[in-house]
């Protein structure tokens, strides 16, 4: 896979299994991994709150799910 961004392009072959959200492309040496909000947002409530960690919370129905957040780098 090829990746966009600010810094150019960068190419991946390592895939892996999020578990609650399915495959997933891994840019190891990235300071991202960022996965596509329309697709989460398919099976999951989205929220974001800036006030305790800048998290995103994916949730399921069933109330599975999980809490990404800013590692401030």
């Amino acid at each position: 896979m090829k990746i966009n961004c600010n810094a150019g392009v960068s190419t991946t072959n390592l895939v892996g299994d999020l578990p609650g959200y399915g495959t997933v492309w891994f840019y190891e040496e990235g300071i991202a991994n960022n996965l596509s909000l329309a697709r989460v947002k398919r099976d999951h409530e989205v929220s974001f709150n800036s006030e305790k960690g800048n998290g995103f919370k994916a949730s399921r129905k069933n109330k599975s799910g999980w809490t990404l957040f800013s590692t401030g780098r």
